[in-house]
């Protein structure tokens, strides 16, 4: 089953870049393959290229992790939104999967969680 999931404007703007400096006939990978431009890239070579630009910004490798590490971001940064809309966004298969393995807690919202309770009070 496809998924059709919107993109922000500045995604938008990459991919319209990329495609006008690589146009192709029809259907074309959007990350073609250096051996093969019919082929989409390996995943082995998408890690290399992540890898090096970790290193062209100077930031440290997350341990124990590659590309889940910038996942748990953005899905942690959606907690306030709609589990069921942040799974469907971001391609996870179940909710659970998203809560459990890349949402994580963060001190900001642990904060607002102490600070932001409401009274209850008995109806009369």
């Amino acid at each position: 089953m496809e998924t059709v999931v919107p993109m922000s404007p500045s995604v938008r703007d990459a991919i319209d870049r990329i495609q006008i400096e690589r146009p192709g006939i029809g259907a074309a990978p959007l990350f073609p393959s250096p051996e093969d431009p019919q082929k989409s890239v390996t995943r082995h070579l998408a890690d290399k290229w992540l890898r090096k630009g970790e290193g062209v910004a100077k930031l440290s490798p997350q341990k124990g992790s590659l590309w889940h590490a910038y996942r748990r971001k953005w899905a942690t940064e959606r907690k306030h939104l709609s589990d069921v809309d942040v799974a469907a966004a971001g391609g996870w298969k179940t909710v659970e999967t998203l809560k459990i393995a890349y949402q994580q807690a963060d001190a900001e919202t642990m904060l607002l969680v102490v600070m932001e309770a409401t009274e209850l009070r008995d109806v009369k």
